[in-house]
């Protein structure tokens, strides 16, 4: 059944963020330049001086899958289907009939408007790569590696990233008949792919390695566009999303943000550090786009320029020790290193001029869903709606959750943006 809600458009914080977007856009339209895609221009229009202004209409989040194991990458076909890769459990199995990782078709059939029902799923790989970084590497924070993003070629191919850990690594290319083809990279840790405008070529947030490189699909030709920094507070980047942006082929690049150490404390999150930056593909020039993010994990852009930004988190809270049983139904509701349920989604209008000064998260946002639980993944649809995969985390674990004790589940949203003619 497809549960749906509409971001409150009435609210105090809505309201103040549709004026200062409003302003931006009337004062952008008068210049014949791009605006925000969801403000409903159809009462200007009206040849009735008095009429007066519509309440403005929030976007509509809809929750189309559900029961998920670390939903990641999806991909939206012409005819209305999605391609959906699954992070797994984490539970590493001996035996490679263990590993719960998965690449699966949704199709709705019934045309009810989400994929959930007995009959809209076909699975293609039921038995990928899994683990839990928890176990593996001992980060306190639980962590579900696996397949990741996922891209559909023009040609119908597909693209998977996996991250099984211990040298199981991939860029894959699967056909349309569900053949496991090449691994076009396995150079480490991808989080992030991105088609060239032309398809000839995927861009790769590469996140271990702080870099950013592009494959040729024709020879699996492999060259770095650029290395990423250190952060304000010093931490590694991390880039975890890549996207085109289709007017002129920049990149734009999130930049998660690393762990730090201070004073024997550790801590995964330094609110305000993470970025959105725009990269040369050619030169690999580097330029700030939006700044003041939190634990920005991935990006999308549309064709009038705008910036999609998806936060993770607000925060830390719940470090966990490795010794931690995460499969352990009964243990005490933990955040597991990231605080639960503080995600969202946020758009930023293109920039007014190519030397214009980069967004600022608490000014420049305008929030699309909040309240997320562990957001990963955003995918612009061909009909303009996103779509974002949540529940990061050991599936049916206890949490905290907004309303007392909860459980991970995994769950892929639709957010659909009003009318903007």
């Amino acid at each position: 059944m497809l549960k749906q809600r509409r971001f409150n458009a009435s609210s105090p914080a809505f309201r103040a963020l549709f004026a200062t977007c409003l302003t931006v856009a009337f004062l952008t339209a008068a210049c014949s330049g791009p605006r925000l895609p969801f403000f409903n221009n159809r009462d200007a229009q009206n040849d009735n001086a008095g009429a007066r202004p519509s309440e403005p209409q929030g976007p509509i989040i809809e929750t189309v899958l559900t029961g998920l194991s670390n939903p990641r990458g999806v991909a939206a076909l012409p005819d209305g289907s999605l391609m959906v890769a699954e992070g797994g459990t984490g539970y590493n199995a001996v035996d490679p009939q263990g590993w719960t990782g998965r690449l699966s078709h949704f199709q709705d059939t019934n045309q009810d408007g989400d994929f959930d029902d007995e009959g809209e799923l076909t699975i293609w790989f039921p038995h990928l790569p899994t683990y839990n970084t928890l176990q593996e590497y001992e980060t306190w924070r639980d962590e579900v590696g696996g397949p990741g993003d996922l891209l559909r070629h023009s040609d119908g191919h597909l693209y998977l990233t996996i991250d099984g850990g211990h040298g199981r690594i991939g860029l894959h290319e699967i056909s349309p008949y569900k053949r496991m083809g090449r691994n076009l990279s396995a150079r480490g840790n991808m989080n992030g792919l991105a088609f060239s405008r032309d398809h000839s070529q995927i861009y790769i947030a590469e996140s271990t390695a702080n870099a950013l490189s592009v494959v040729t699909i024709a020879n699996a030709e492999h060259r770095k566009i650029t290395q990423f920094g250190a952060l304000a507070s010093g931490q590694q980047s991390v880039p975890a999303g890549v996207a085109v942006d289709p007017r002129n082929g920049d990149l734009l690049v999130a930049l998660f943000s690393g762990a730090l150490v201070i004073e024997g404390e550790k801590l995964p999150v330094i609110t305000g550090d993470s970025a959105v930056v725009r990269v040369d593909p050619d030169t690999g020039a580097i330029t700030d786009a939006v700044l003041g993010l939190t634990t920005a994990i991935d990006v999308a852009v549309d064709s009038e320029g705008n910036i999609y930004v998806v936060e993770m988190c607000s925060g830390h809270a719940d470090l966990i020790e490795p010794s931690y049983d995460l499969f352990d139904p009964d243990q005490t509701p933990l955040h597991g290193g990231y605080l639960r349920y503080s995600g969202r989604v946020t758009v930023y209008p293109p920039p007014a001029a190519a030397d214009a000064p980069p967004h600022q998260a608490d000014v420049d946002a305008t929030v699309l869903a909040d309240a997320l639980d562990m957001p990963t993944n955003i995918t612009l649809a061909p009909d303009g709606s996103l779509y974002v995969s949540t529940g990061q985390g050991t599936p049916n674990r206890p949490i905290p959750g907004p309303d007392g004790p909860t459980r991970i589940v995994g769950e892929v949203i639709r957010i659909t943006l009003p009318d903007a003619n």
